[in-house]
């Protein structure tokens, strides 16, 4: 099986709606239809909150959500704080999650459903996705060099593909995420639905369901991986196609001097053997270790917000202290 992330690059045709604003901020709900060529019926339309400072923009960044939905409403939080302080921010809701479900389904769940057709469609989406919501904020000239991409959970697994292939990136902070995606798929309790699935159908076509075989297959061709180019690893039939999506495939293409890794000691949600696999990877980027859970610092976004200031050398106490003020947050699926 072979994986695409390309797509024609043109000029979007979007629409765009202020929603809200505060006092140094507006926030528009922007939508277009995706680039990406085969999307499930539902996930078609690409949506965006972008929180665009009133005065001048000073950064940009973009913001990768973890699997679900209820992580979502914490995130939102950074936008109207950062974009006070000068950082035009857009939180892009990836397909599948949240608004942006397909028929049928819950939110998240096709990230993880252990269908091979299923799982590309929806990484090489996501991908695509982030890839053109770029293109849009730079055409519109939201998108400046001084720019950070932020993902959590799901988001820093995306965000491990985005930026190995798009060098408009100037630093990338993964938060709280892993890759090795069958230690996901049989030690996450996220992916316990997973598992409940190899207990009742036929997972055998490579080895899915099947932990010691898949986990022997990872081990013996992950070398070979390491070594691969982009090219090569899309269309190499010889390799374990999970490889194809996971993280830990592409970590070797990165810049480590532009990423910034932070890992959560009490995290229960992603294995630790899955973001150590990652972080490996990554030897020579920033690591750091905080005393948190996976879900924890959520409520606590400012100290997110703090330090996304800090990696996009915004560090004047007129721009901190604008984080700490009062602003308008609402919910954007709020009825009025």
């Amino acid at each position: 099986m072979n994986i695409d992330f390309n797509y024609e690059r043109k000029k979007t045709d979007y629409i765009s709606g202020h929603i809200f604003k505060g006092a140094n901020y507006r926030c528009s709900y922007m939508r277009y239809r995706s680039l990406y060529r085969n999307p499930a019926p539902g996930t078609e339309l690409v949506e965006i909150y972008n929180y665009q400072p009133k005065g001048d923009i000073r950064a940009s960044s973009l913001v990768l959500h973890g699997l679900g939905s209820r992580n979502i409403k914490f995130l939102l939080w950074l936008g109207p704080h950062l974009a006070s302080a000068g950082v035009n921010t857009s939180i892009l809701i990836l397909p599948g999650n949240y608004t942006r479900v397909e028929n049928n389904s819950v939110s998240g769940r096709s990230f993880l459903y252990p269908d091979l057709n299923l799982l590309y469609q929806f990484w090489e989406h996501a991908v695509v996705d982030t890839l053109s919501t770029i293109d849009l904020l730079q055409d519109i000239n939201l998108w400046k060099e001084n720019s950070l991409l932020m993902g959590y959970c799901l988001g820093g697994m995306i965000s491990t593909i985005v930026s190995a292939l798009d060098n408009r990136i100037a630093h990338t902070l993964f938060m709280t995420t892993g890759g090795h995606l069958p230690r996901i798929l049989h030690e996450s309790p996220t992916s316990a639905f997973v598992r409940r699935l190899f207990k009742t159908g036929d997972y055998s076509a490579y080895d899915l369901d099947n932990m010691e075989k898949l986990y022997e297959t990872y081990d013996n061709q992950f070398q070979k991986v390491q070594n691969m180019s982009l090219d090569e690893l899309s269309k190499d039939e010889k390799i374990h196609p999970l490889f194809k999506i996971d993280p830990i495939s592409y970590a070797h293409f990165l810049d480590m001097d532009k990423i910034t890794f932070i890992d959560a000691f009490f995290d229960s949600t992603l294995p630790i053997t899955s973001r150590k696999a990652l972080y490996q990877e990554m030897e020579g980027a920033k690591r750091r270790l905080l005393p948190i859970s996976h879900i924890s610092w959520l409520p606590f976004s400012y100290f997110m917000a703090k330090y996304m200031l800090h990696k996009v050398n915004i560090t004047d106490k007129k721009a901190k202290k604008s984080l700490l003020k009062k602003e308008k947050i609402e919910n954007p699926l709020h009825k009025r």
